[in-house]
């Protein structure tokens, strides 16, 4: 066996390591892309999640107010009825 390379086998081998270079970087940049992305979507689902929440706490604070409204108006007839049996 010969460990002599002739020029074309160095060209064809420069050659190939080239293109699986470029493949590489291809892929990388795809890679970065969907990364990218899926960070994007990532921060959206996070924000619409904040979303949601403030709005389904807002949504029990209205029924808490409501609630207080109720036995307020509850508390005040049981007293307008005191005071007119007391009468």
């Amino acid at each position: 066996m010969s460990d002599i390379v002739t020029q074309k086998e160095f060209y064809e081998a420069i050659q190939k390591v080239t293109k699986e270079t470029n493949d590489l970087t291809i892929a990388m940049t795809e890679t970065k892309t969907l990364i990218r992305d899926y960070n994007g979507l990532r921060q959206t689902i996070n924000d619409v999640d904040d979303r949601v929440q403030k709005l389904e706490n807002d949504k029990d604070n209205k029924k808490n107010y409501r609630e207080y409204i109720a036995w307020l108006v509850a508390l005040v007839n049981t007293l307008l009825a005191i005071f007119m049996a007391i009468n």
